[in-house]
């Protein structure tokens, strides 16, 4: 986790592209949740598109905070596909598994507004995908 004025970031590594959108997954419950589900018996897709990495991963993750707190659906898993779509940028189809959402249970720490453009960063070197996000809370 980083440190922000007003707001909570994170910075995430992963092989791959699709490992790296599903770290962002998993760093954003530990944002919500102190203890997050670890099953879920709901399965709900995602479809997005974006003409670049940062704007699909900032789409991402405002899908999951809307996931989480409109839908009440808590994503605990995520089969992720991540394909560049030629000169139309990037689309992410994903299948979610997700638990009902229980604030008590999953010790909610506070909601979301929305992962910011702010300070973030998606890059790809010889050790794999690296990402900084910024949350405004």
């Amino acid at each position: 986790m980083l440190d922000h004025t007003a707001d909570i970031g994170f910075e995430i590594g992963a092989p791959t592209l699709e490992a790296l959108f599903d770290e962002a997954r998993r760093a954003l419950l530990v944002a919500v949740f102190e203890r997050s589900p670890e099953k879920g018996a709901t399965e709900r897709p995602a479809r997005l598109r974006a003409l670049d990495l940062e704007t699909l991963l900032v789409r991402w993750i405002n899908e999951l905070v809307f996931f989480i707190q409109s839908d009440g659906f808590v994503p605990v898993g995520a089969d992720i596909r991540i394909q560049e779509t030629g000169g139309e940028g990037f689309s992410l189809e994903a299948c979610l598994a997700g638990a009902p959402l229980d604030l008590e249970v999953y010790g909610w720490q506070g909601e979301i507004k929305s992962a910011t453009f702010h300070g973030l960063e998606v890059t790809h070197g010889s050790e794999g995908w690296w990402a900084q996000v910024i949350l405004d809370v």
